[in-house]
């Protein structure tokens, strides 16, 4: 009975082909999985980039136009396009001509 209550103990020996056959599994591994996906991540960082460069310039220009468009909203920016187009201004809140256009005699 002794004999069958003895356990059998086997000892593992790590031999040098499995090492280099699971070094050659993570080169494997390296070289057909990771690198292409760091690859690929680092190209959509860099369009993600791109895209964000083009919508802080979309956002500059917008806000550009809108000052603009208020600007066009204001008296004296009229005041400016009646003086380009037709050489009128106001002085003392009066519409008065400019000495400089020409007048149409009757």
């Amino acid at each position: 009975m002794e004999e069958s209550s003895k356990r059998i103990v086997r000892t593992v020996h790590f031999k040098l082909i499995h090492f280099v056959l699971v070094l050659i599994a993570c080169v494997v591994v390296l070289g057909v999985v990771l690198i292409p996906q760091r690859l690929r991540i680092r190209s959509a960082k860099d369009e993600y980039e791109e895209r964000q460069e083009v919508l802080n310039q979309t956002k500059r220009t917008y806000a550009q136009e809108r000052e603009n468009l208020q600007f066009m909203r204001t008296d004296a920016y009229k005041i400016q396009q009646g003086m380009i187009k037709y050489g009128w201004h106001y002085r003392e809140d009066k519409l008065i001509q400019d000495e400089s256009t020409v007048t149409v005699a009757e």
